[in-house]
């Protein structure tokens, strides 16, 4: 059993500040390229809709893009972003409008399981891209389904064949920054 006046052979937890540098010094390098932008159709869970903004500055995602009429509360967004909100870039937009743009932004990668789509830890993703992801309960509508070009999708191992929205693009955007550092 360790003395507890020793270090663990884990180390200590890191305080706030000592985070927040190393944090610092990890975004002032040239190295690191810049994750994907994030589109999200039709969230309707404030928290969600926090937890996405926090995701995407963690992962260093320039933007993320709402697509729908997001009616949300403020205090539980803000919340589960904490503070996120204010230093990722964000829109809300309709599909029609954001397909007027859409050129700017592929390719479009779908994190969605389809009848195409191929297991994302054995898929090649692209350097630059867009994640595409769908609502808690409905997934990415087939509309935007078809300006994607590539779906991958998470393979599950439960009884369960989904997982929350926040936590699969987690995992995609990870796996991304896996390949891609």
């Amino acid at each position: 059993m360790l003395d507890p006046k020793t270090i663990s052979p884990v180390g200590e937890q890191l305080d706030g500040k000592e985070l927040y540098q190393r944090q610092k010094t990890l975004r002032a390098s040239q190295k690191i390229l810049p994750a994907p932008t994030i589109v999200a159709v039709r969230l309707k869970v404030s928290e969600n809709i926090g937890a996405m903004l926090r995701l995407a500055d963690a992962i260093g995602s320039p933007r993320v893009i709402f697509l729908n009429d997001l009616t949300y509360n403020v205090r539980q967004v803000h919340r589960a972003a904490r503070n996120a909100e204010s230093f990722v870039k964000w829109d809300v937009m309709d599909l029609e409008e954001f397909l007027k743009d859409v050129a700017s932004l592929r390719p479009l990668i779908a994190l969605e399981l389809t009848t195409a789509s191929t297991d994302i830890f054995t898929t090649q993703l692209p350097e630059h891209c867009t994640f595409v992801v769908g609502s808690e309960r409905h997934g990415i509508p087939q509309e935007l389904l078809a300006h994607c070009q590539q779906a991958v999708h998470i393979p599950m191992y439960g009884v369960n064949g989904s997982m929350n929205v926040t936590h699969a693009l987690a995992v995609g955007l990870f796996e991304w920054r896996r390949q891609h550092s």
